[in-house]
């Protein structure tokens, strides 16, 4: 893929979601504990926020990321060249590590993603050595915690009740407590659960409409398959529910996820 389409790509993505993760990623690393010097591997590593954290707060011997993205896989190349750092294209559910060869396996906004939840995360237990680290964050959808996402597809409902199969609410109705909980259970894990509470915010509505027109995402396909009629009915109907003349700001709510391996 051209370098500088790959970087569009990825800078569409920062704006519409990256930068909403990072506060997030903090403050997971320093509820995960993780011990320094480990083998790290990081799970559909997108942009690279969760990798970049790793980085800078948790002094890893070596941490691989992996992404099935071409275009953030290319971003990744140009964004990072630490020593300490791999970066390879691969699958969730098909890691190109050993069994036992990591300290630490960690995501970030992903697990949710993958055709399975459970695959994913029996995957993650796999390359882990004994007494090894698991741990990822996921957006609250269920309960609307993803305050900039929810507010899109409660007005997407309001104009076309269909819409509602594409939210995140209906497609990620595993991402509360009891769903997180037993996703982990089923693969043989003992989780702590906890909550993280940022905000999203934005210098108006102009700067909130923006990126659901362009980063790729189940929205922007929502509204791109909209006529124009219903596109600006979608439109209306957020910016009478946000569009105050001034900054909007959200919540962005994630369960973040921890399981430590039993030592053999």
């Amino acid at each position: 893929m051209d370098g500088i389409v790959a970087r569009a790509e990825a800078e569409a993505y920062e704006l519409f979601m990256g930068r909403w993760s990072r506060p997030v990623a903090d403050r997971f690393l320093d509820w995960l504990k993780a011990p320094t010097g480990g083998d790290w591997i990081d799970i559909g590593a997108g942009t690279g926020v969760l990798t970049a954290a790793i980085l800078e707060r948790s002094a890893p011997r070596h941490l691989l990321a992996v992404e099935g993205s071409e275009s953030f896989v290319a971003h990744l190349h140009h964004r990072f060249s630490d020593a300490r750092l791999s970066i390879e294209r691969g699958d969730a559910l098909q890691l190109p590590l050993p069994a036992e060869s990591r300290d630490v396996a960690v995501s970030g906004l992903f697990v949710n993603f993958a055709t399975s939840m459970e695959a994913a995360l029996a995957e993650m237990r796999r390359v882990l050595r004994p007494g090894g680290l698991l741990g990822f964050y996921v957006w609250d959808y269920p309960s609307g915690g993803m305050g900039m996402l929810d507010a899109f597809w409660q007005a997407a409902m309001s104009v076309d009740p269909e819409a509602e199969r594409s939210s995140e609410r209906h497609r990620f109705a595993k991402c509360d407590f009891a769903g997180l909980d037993r996703a982990c259970r089923a693969v043989g894990l003992e989780p702590a659960i906890g909550q993280i509470d940022t905000m999203s915010e934005h210098e108006d509505f102009e700067a909130y409409w923006r990126p659901f027109t362009q980063a790729p995402s189940t929205a922007k396909r929502y509204l791109d398959g909209l006529d124009p009629d219903a596109r600006a009915r979608l439109r209306g109907a957020l910016a009478q529910r946000l569009d105050h003349g001034g900054p909007i700001r959200l919540p962005a709510r994630a369960w973040c996820v921890k399981a430590q391996l039993p030592d053999k």
